[in-house]
């Protein structure tokens, strides 16, 4: 079944692209322009307002600590890093960009072993995993990033981030933000101990954002489960073990859009993508400060088309997975849960601009390559085609 705007005569793939073009701004990223009203509220209360008198210079930083990973064969085994621990001063007046996962070429290899060992997990079905969220100023080094399931990827989106957002972006509240894993570093098999693994996020507000360490209580907890042999699997819980609804960003968006695309890096970006430091902090005031460096990684725009491109060919739902940005999975995932009827949904989230907001989000080096080809669009809208089927069909099943 192919989905299509109701009222289109043309692919929607293909009526969108021209108009995303005006919405595309060079290097420092694209926003889908849309000025309809914020989401309606935390599922929590907000957090108390630090407002800022104007006395105090107030500064946005960030800390990464990766830890190594071993994957392949037990008896020829490789490492690369992955995530570990995560902890954001977030200032609401400071904001800084962050980087898609696209940008990441490093942990290409442990996500195919991950795939090719965890049969359910393959495709779309497992992600590089940002412990701070590219549109908050994650990265996409390797030290942000961490092996995760497609439903834990979502349901993170849908707790902790989205909490943030509203906290930040919304609500100009300066918060701590952190992450910590809880999971496997071997994955040289396959089994059930190196299947799962938690994201154990907290915020506190910052109460005097010229000291790190003044922070206030924990006033939001999630603990998101990832199961890389059930990976649709969407569990969330709080501190005391309650299960989590979902929170709407819907409408919000970030100052600074992440970088789609090596192109877009800064030179000292460049460096540490290629160092790959274990641990980094990122201090908006005074730079980049590396802990150490270890397995580097490799690619160019040129590269990154000729890798969208296969992966469009061979798994053109994972490619529409891979490089949706959050804005067009709030705008999917309203529509979905408004609408019982997918061709319904669809319909609804054409109008919402979903795909606008999709084709807004690719890196230029990746939308110029598919508009030149027919057959990239064709499976471009397949790829949409199947991640809408199935995202609605997973929600309406559970709601069921």
């Amino acid at each position: 079944m192919i989905l299509t705007n109701k009222t289109a005569d043309q692919s929607s793939v293909q009526r969108v692209s021209a108009q995303a073009k005006q919405t595309k701004q060079p290097a420092q990223g694209r926003y889908l322009e849309d000025n309809r009203g914020l989401a309606n509220g935390l599922s929590q209360a907000p957090l108390q307002s630090m407002a800022n008198s104007g006395a105090i210079q107030r500064k946005t930083v960030i800390e990464n600590i990766g830890q190594t990973c071993k994957y392949g064969q037990a008896n020829n085994a490789k490492s690369v890093t992955v995530g570990h621990t995560m902890h954001a001063w977030l200032d609401p007046a400071d904001p800084v960009r962050g980087q898609s996962a696209s940008v990441n070429a490093s942990q290409d290899d442990l996500m195919a072993w991950i795939k090719g060992v965890y049969p359910l997990a393959k495709g779309a079905m497992s992600v590089k995993g940002h412990l701070l969220n590219d549109n908050l100023g994650g990265t996409a080094l390797d030290n942000n990033l961490y092996p995760i399931s497609k439903g834990a990827n979502g349901k993170h989106l849908s707790t902790s981030e989205n909490y943030v957002k509203n906290e930040v972006w919304k609500n100009k509240n300066a918060v701590k933000y952190s992450v910590v894993v809880a999971g496997s570093t071997d994955y040289t098999s396959a089994n059930t101990n190196n299947a799962k693994a938690t994201f154990q996020a907290t915020v506190r507000p910052w109460k005097d954002v010229t000291d790190t360490s003044n922070v206030g209580a924990v006033a939001y907890t999630a603990n998101i489960t990832s199961d890389l042999g059930s990976p649709k699997d969407r569990t969330a819980s709080d501190g005391q073990g309650t299960a989590l609804d979902n929170i709407s960003a819907y409408g919000l968006k970030p100052n600074k859009a992440p970088a789609k695309s090596v192109g877009d890096l800064s030179n000292d970006e460049k460096q540490h993508r290629k160092d790959q430091p274990v641990g980094l902090q990122i201090d908006s005031q005074s730079g980049y400060k590396a802990l150490d460096a270890t397995a580097s990684g490799d690619g160019s725009d040129s590269q990154v088309w000729k890798n969208a491109e296969a992966q469009l060919k061979d798994s053109p739902q994972e490619f529409v997975e891979e490089h949706m940005d959050d804005v067009t999975r709030d705008i999917a995932t309203t529509a979905i849960e408004a609408k019982s009827d997918v061709s319904d949904a669809l319909a609804l989230a054409h109008e919402a601009g979903m795909l606008v907001a999709f084709w807004s989000g690719l890196p230029t080096v990746m939308s110029q390559g598919i508009e030149k080809n027919e057959w990239a669009l064709k499976k471009l809208e397949e790829g949409f085609n199947a991640f809408f089927i199935e995202e609605h069909e997973d929600f309406h099943q559970d709601a069921d």
